[in-house]
């Protein structure tokens, strides 16, 4: 009897070690990291992966009141829900509510994420009513699409071997003002020339105060690191000063292996 009570318990013992070994040989799912973010962070550049969440916390006058997303990102980012939480979260001592939106990381690229307080004048602190951050969400083994616009001049953004980098420029002083490329001098990346517009039938006529904006495309071909430099100055008077200029930094970092 106490020689098959002591084989049960070398059993159990065995089958506990077994159990051991196997959570280093069972494949493990990959977990998806969760990334938070408060008014300290505006302006700030943030990586992501997909299936990521992204957690922003921003401070507001009143719980009635909130933030919105400026624009939606289809295929990026998806608003998974918001809500208000004590002024306690925000990072901003004193603010009287914070404003709670999570959104999750669902495809791959680059993109401004702009928040905007929901009323008027109910923005808090040195926020002013507007948050920004620059998002990056990649996917190993996957090119992407990263879009630049004006807010992140003077600025970095990393990109992967073979990702599309596109840049977009408000062209809005008039029809003499063009935006210039200064020539890259490596081989990190290099511009794309636009494709052959198809000819169209009929085109509509463009008001003189509509905005428009200059795109421009380039290819992550090695790495290292560079910087682009724009110009926007006056096509018809080329000793005039440019009006402003754009310059980002650029980092292609090592294949991983």
């Amino acid at each position: 009897m106490f020689s098959a009570f002591y084989s049960a318990r070398q059993l159990q013992r065995l089958l506990l070690f077994l159990l051991g070994c196997g959570a280093f040989l069972l494949p493990v799912a990959a977990r998806a990291d969760s990334v938070t973010l408060t008014a300290a962070d505006n302006g700030r550049q943030v990586q992501l992966n997909v299936g990521d969440q992204l957690v922003v916390r921003l401070p507001t006058i009143s719980p009635r009141f909130g933030w919105r997303l400026v624009q939606s990102y289809p295929g990026q980012l998806t608003v998974v829900n918001a809500h208000s939480l004590p002024g306690i979260s925000s990072g901003v001592p004193g603010a009287p509510a914070t404003f709670e939106i999570h959104l999750q990381a669902v495809g791959t690229g680059g993109l401004d994420l702009a928040l905007v307080s929901a009323q008027p004048g109910t923005g808090y602190s040195t926020l002013g009513g507007f948050f920004h951050v620059y998002v990056t969400i990649d996917q190993p083994g996957v090119a992407k699409n990263v879009n630049i616009t004006e807010y992140d001049n003077h600025s970095r953004v990393k990109v992967n071997k073979g990702d599309q980098l596109q840049i977009r420029l408000d062209n809005a002083g008039g029809p003499q003002y063009i935006w210039e490329v200064m020539p890259v001098a490596d081989n990190v990346v290099q511009l794309v020339p636009p494709a052959a517009a198809a000819p169209k039938k009929a085109r509509k006529k463009i008001k003189a105060d509509n905005p428009q904006e200059t795109i421009f495309q380039f290819q992550a071909l090695n790495p290292g690191q560079t910087t682009l430099h724009f110009l926007y100055r006056n096509a018809t008077n080329n000793e005039a000063p440019p009006k402003r200029d754009f310059v980002l930094q650029v980092e292609v970092p090592e294949p991983a292996r």
